[in-house]
């Protein structure tokens, strides 16, 4: 497996078919061409050089330089002139990997005994003993409290607020402020904090409400008066003729008229209407 966009050698092997045997000495008659993921390119240096003659008979060699080692496939191919010689093509797969020994520059990492990575464990170790040495801790610290008063997050627990420290428009601003430019200084506790609100709940729930009716003719009533009337329409009433009379709250006396209807019929009835 070969390093991608790494120069490189390349042999290859002559072979004479009729002697059955590698080719020595057919430099000058052979030429080679390079595939480069399947497009074929003339090499840069397309020098074909004999490796070995005596000891390695038929094999020969030539560069692949940096920019023709770019890409994932590349075969070595070509012919010689000489008759019954063929050139044997070489495929080369390419990664990328890098291109140094272990631990060095460009190297893949190493560890040590300690399973510590060489190089960044070291750097490691002497940044933590500078920050240490200075006293790290309240150095954090002391720059964490002084990020936190500069932007005014000590002010939701553990300081005191007043409108200026509330910008205006700001989510805390909108959140208690309707106007058009939100306004901190709109918010009131004792009346607008969620405690207010509840103990505002309370006392309507426990504080008797002035019995009130609306008129007939009316198109609106208050919450009150709404309540008073079904009350009166679900509690006491008497038949008339063609009346329906409901009363109000007795209190310490008689019941009084609160609320009249009309009905369509003395008899039958279908449907009732207010008339007082």
């Amino acid at each position: 497996m070969a390093t991608r966009n790494v120069a490189m050698t390349v042999t290859f092997v002559a072979w004479d078919t009729s002697a059955n045997t590698g080719k020595t000495g057919d430099t000058s008659q052979i030429a080679v061409k390079w595939i480069k993921d399947g497009t074929v390119e003339t090499l840069d240096t397309n020098t074909v050089s004999e490796v070995d003659a005596t000891n390695c008979p038929g094999v020969y060699k030539v560069s692949i330089s940096a920019a023709e080692a770019n890409c994932n496939i590349g075969t070595l191919a070509g012919k010689s002139t000489t008759s019954n010689i063929v050139v044997l093509p070489v495929t080369i797969q390419f990664e990328r990997l890098p291109d140094a020994a272990p631990a060095a520059n460009g190297g893949l990492p190493t560890v040590d005994a300690s399973n510590h990575i060489n190089g960044i464990q070291d750097t490691l170790s002497v940044n933590v003993t500078q920050i240490e040495g200075s006293d790290a801790t309240d150095q954090i610290n002391a720059a964490c409290d002084a990020a936190i008063e500069t932007y005014g997050l000590d002010h939701l627990v553990a300081a005191s607020v007043a409108g200026s420290d509330i910008v205006d428009n700001s989510i805390i601003a909108k959140l208690v402020s309707k106007e058009s430019t939100a306004d901190w200084d709109d918010y009131v506790n004792t009346t607008d904090s969620l405690q207010a609100q509840k103990d505002a709940m309370d006392v309507l729930w426990t504080t008797d409400i002035v019995e009130a009716y609306a008129g007939p003719t009316e198109t609106a009533c208050t919450p009150a008066q709404l309540l008073y009337m079904i009350f009166s329409c679900v509690g006491s009433y008497t038949i008339s003729s063609d009346k329906i009379i409901t009363y109000d709250l007795p209190g310490s006396g008689s019941m009084a008229q609160a609320m009249r209807f009309d009905m369509d019929s003395t008899s039958s009835p279908t449907y009732r209407k207010r008339d007082a």
